[in-house]
């Protein structure tokens, strides 16, 4: 279980969250959903250690191995996309694995700057493969692609994260309906509260946007 504790976080005296207190099971898809600004990609980063609460605690990710797929794909453009995999990992099955899930095996050769926005994107949720996390955070997925390409990162996504807890942020109640096995709401302003769904009290991603 992994549990925040009465956290607490602002920017320049702006609160973002406010004595938040909920926990969240493993290997559950959690897939968080807000209005821009209000602390979606603030919340992600306590959970996963890379943004310190000003006070509160987070507790039960310390031993896992975490895996990020940033809204930037955060490639290193002179290295092949082979190398690109290699850097986080050096077990060379794990690295054809995730080149054959992202569809990319046969462009291995490639350096970031000669793809597509998608291949770049596929890429980038292949090095998170690739490093094969117990936990996987991922920002907005699908940002900046066409809908064919999506179907096919969402298709993607969905195999990687079999047996594994996630967190995903977006803003597509289709990607959210498709990926999540619970929806993070988060509807007030400093957040202090989670309203936290299963995926089974939907029956399509038009009931997601009504609750909403």
């Amino acid at each position: 279980m992994i549990k925040l504790n009465s956290v607490y976080k602002s920017f320049n005296g702006t609160e973002i969250l406010k004595n938040l207190t909920s926990g969240f099971s493993e290997k559950t898809v959690y897939c968080v959903m807000g209005k821009s600004g209000i602390g979606k990609t603030t919340l992600l980063n306590i959970i996963s250690g890379m943004l310190e609460p000003d006070s509160g605690s987070v507790s039960g990710t310390e031993k896992l191995k975490k895996s990020f797929v940033f809204q930037e794909n955060r490639l290193i453009p002179h290295l092949s996309a082979y190398n690109n995999l290699k850097f986080v990992t050096d077990d060379g099955k794990k690295i054809t694995e995730a080149l054959k899930l992202s569809r990319l095996l046969d462009d291995k050769e490639k350096t970031p700057e000669e793809m597509s926005g998608g291949m770049k994107r596929r890429l980038a949720i292949a090095r998170a493969a690739a490093f094969e996390g117990d936990i996987f955070f991922i920002d907005e997925p699908l940002y900046g692609l066409d809908i064919k390409t999506s179907q096919d990162i969402l298709s993607m996504i969905k195999k990687m994260l079999t047996g594994k807890t996630a967190f995903i942020i977006t803003h597509s109640t289709a990607e959210a309906y498709f990926l999540a096995d619970k929806i993070i709401f988060l509807n007030s302003s400093p957040v202090s509260e989670l309203i936290i769904k299963d995926i089974s009290c939907f029956s399509s991603p038009e009931e997601i946007e009504k609750f909403i």
